[in-house]
């Protein structure tokens, strides 16, 4: 009995990575990628790469249905409440964790025996009430 993939012989796109050798070359980009800043932000000389595509990671994270739905209102709430001007990128999901990420980055937090997530919050919520301004306007510019 064949060992069983988990793939759809209706899926072509996917391909099955349980065999050693891969069917055809490895695909390539055919313009050149200039990073930009140090912000992980890139683009081509030629055209602008789609910013997800700009990102080396991928990571699954298991939330919350509070979460989850905070984030999908938050991101509904910011694109509908854009003007015409204001529509260059699509705000994510990812988009909204992402720039958390960035802006927790600047906070002094003890992180000395965190023994859960109860905990991690509230030392987060320690950092920030310890903010002083000038550290903002540092992260800021």
């Amino acid at each position: 009995m064949a060992r069983k993939t988990g793939l759809g012989d209706n899926l072509p796109w996917i391909i099955d990575t349980t065999k050693k050798v891969r069917p055809g070359p490895k695909p390539t980009r055919t313009t050149e990628v200039k990073k930009l800043s140090t912000s992980g932000i890139r683009k081509s000389r030629d055209s602008e790469v789609p910013k997800f595509k700009t990102f080396e990671v991928k990571l699954s994270t298991l939330l919350r249905e509070d979460q989850l739905n905070f984030l999908e209102k938050l991101t509904r709430d910011i694109m509908a409440s854009r003007d015409s001007n204001n529509k260059r990128e699509r705000i994510t999901k990812n988009s909204v964790i992402r720039t958390y990420i960035d802006a927790l980055k600047i906070l002094d937090i003890h992180i000395n025996n965190i023994p859960d997530e109860e905990t991690l919050l509230q030392r987060i919520k320690e950092g920030l009430a310890n903010l002083r301004n000038s550290e903002v306007r540092d992260f800021l510019s």
